[in-house]
């Protein structure tokens, strides 16, 4: 069980940034480990007055498959106004860079968070017909169980039930030690190469040196590490903060912090907080007029939902983390959850974030023809 701490550090970091841009004041804001939002017993011990934990996970997992769905369903998403790689290309890309790296040797590929939409094309890129890859297990390690039946009708069909594995488990109590066991016994451990995928934006859940550690528990020398970043740069004009404001602004990214509001007040209802309109896509940009028709639409008695970009001092410099935060009563007195924060990373803090220790060397990087998303593969070293 995912313990939920009052005040993470990483968290307890993006919390202070937050009070500085916004005057929220510290007891007004409530924090909880990223990892709670997918736990059933996640927020237990702040609340016991909760909805049916089994349907809001089984709906958190919906909404951001659906989120995965759009993006990858759009032949032009991300893919900038010289028609570079879309999304979806850019991600088959990166796939097409891990067949080459393990060089035929038998994968074993362990996903970190695991949805269908991504997981099913990489996978049915990494097994198309003449690829030379051998896959001999797929582990899917997810804290939240509601995942399992998904993943597995989805991706038996794909890769085999006998090498399709579910792991329950916090990411960061878990090591390559505790890997579930090989299925058949033709292939030694020392033969395996790993493949971590960590997508979805994770990589942004905590503080870079967590993330490095918890990569390095999960691999061994030789293992590589397939990661998903939303950058920000701050030579783009503002545009990359913009498409990283779409994308919060999304009605899905919206849902899914309207989930994570009702483990704390059961009148909170998605269709009772001020809407976006209909987007093209969930990395698309809103502009300042619809924003001002949000604004417009709000009232007092509507639940709030706060979008903003902190900064935050790390490692590797300066990030900025996007936030959002969704209104709550609790005990008759007015509170806000932390539903999101999510570092965006420059370019060059992505590859530092990896590299930092010498744990870790970046072998490639693929990213969209916007330059609003990168792939970047990394071995262990």
């Amino acid at each position: 069980m995912a313990a939920v701490t009052q005040m993470p550090m990483f968290n307890e970091l993006v919390a202070k940034s937050i009070m500085t841009e916004t005057g929220i004041e510290a007891e007004d804001i409530i924090i909880l480990d990223n990892s709670a939002k997918y736990d059933p017993d996640g927020v237990k011990t702040l609340t016991e007055d909760v909805l049916d934990e089994q349907e809001v996970l089984g709906a958190i997992f919906d909404t951001m498959a659906n989120i995965n769905r759009m993006a990858l369903e759009s032949p032009t998403l991300c893919s900038g106004p010289n028609g570079g790689a879309s999304f979806h290309e850019a991600l088959v890309a990166a796939t097409d860079q891990i067949a080459r790296l393990t060089a035929g040797r038998p994968i074993r590929y362990v996903e970190l968070g695991p949805e269908p939409w991504k997981s099913s094309v990489i996978l049915a890129q990494l097994l198309r017909p003449g690829s030379g890859v051998r896959l001999h297990q797929y582990i899917g390690l997810d804290i939240n169980p509601e995942s399992e039946q998904m993943m597995r009708t989805v991706l038996e069909p794909i890769i085999g039930a006998e090498r399709f594995t579910y792991w329950v488990q916090d990411f960061y109590h878990a090591s390559v030690e505790d890997y579930p066991p090989l299925p058949g016994s033709v292939v030694d451990e020392e033969d395996i190469v790993t493949v971590i995928t960590n997508l979805g934006f994770q990589e942004g859940n905590d503080l870079p040196s967590r993330i490095r550690k918890m990569l390095a528990s999960l691999t061994r020398p030789g293992d590589l590490v397939l990661s998903e970043m939303q950058i920000y740069n701050d030579l783009s004009g503002g545009d990359k903060a913009d498409i990283i404001r779409g994308f919060y602004l999304h009605p899905e990214m919206r849902r899914f912090s309207a989930l994570v509001g009702q483990k704390f007040d059961k009148s909170w209802r998605f269709h009772a907080m001020p809407r976006t309109p209909d987007i093209e896509s969930p990395l698309s940009d809103v502009s300042s007029e619809e924003e001002q028709i949000l604004s417009s639409q709000e009232t007092e008695m509507a639940p709030k939902y706060l979008y903003n970009l902190v900064p935050l001092n790390t490692e590797v410099g300066t990030v900025n983390v996007a936030t959002t935060l969704v209104s709550v009563r609790i005990g008759g007195a007015d509170k806000y959850v932390l539903t999101n924060s999510c570092l965006k990373f420059t370019g060059d803090q992505f590859v530092k974030a990896r590299e930092a220790t010498g744990t870790f060397v970046v072998r490639e990087i693929e990213e969209t023809g916007d330059g609003s998303v990168v792939f970047q593969i990394a071995s262990r070293v």
